[in-house]
């Protein structure tokens, strides 16, 4: 993880929802790389996750947090953005442990 004096406030606020996860959530990412982008208005989208799951190993997996999108619908409300960063990583994390669209809506994420 970065350095916290390198990190501007949006990426604190993916660190510090890294970091409200259970611990074997947390263990679960260390393989799995969490980038902050500004091309979620090109995707719709406020996160993203690429790879081929927990059960697989043939593509690097990522997750992709879209700063722009986030900022955009939940940056006049601090408290807000955060908790909507943090369902946006574990809804990702989710997709990276095999569920589906359908399974993590399930889930509420």
């Amino acid at each position: 993880m970065p350095n916290p004096e390198d990190m501007d406030e949006f990426e604190a606020l993916v660190a510090d929802a890294i970091d409200a996860l259970p611990e074997q959530f947390q263990k679960v990412l260390e393989s799995v790389s969490v980038i902050v982008s500004d091309l979620g208005a090109e995707f719709h989208a406020y996160g993203h996750y690429f790879g081929d799951g927990v059960a697989r190993d043939r593509f690097e997996d990522r997750i992709v947090i879209y700063r722009d999108t986030l900022e955009r619908d939940f940056g006049h409300d601090h408290d807000l953005l955060a908790r909507r960063v943090e369902r946006t990583l574990r809804h990702e994390l989710a997709h990276h442990l095999g569920w589906d669209e359908r399974g993590v809506g399930g889930l509420g994420l």
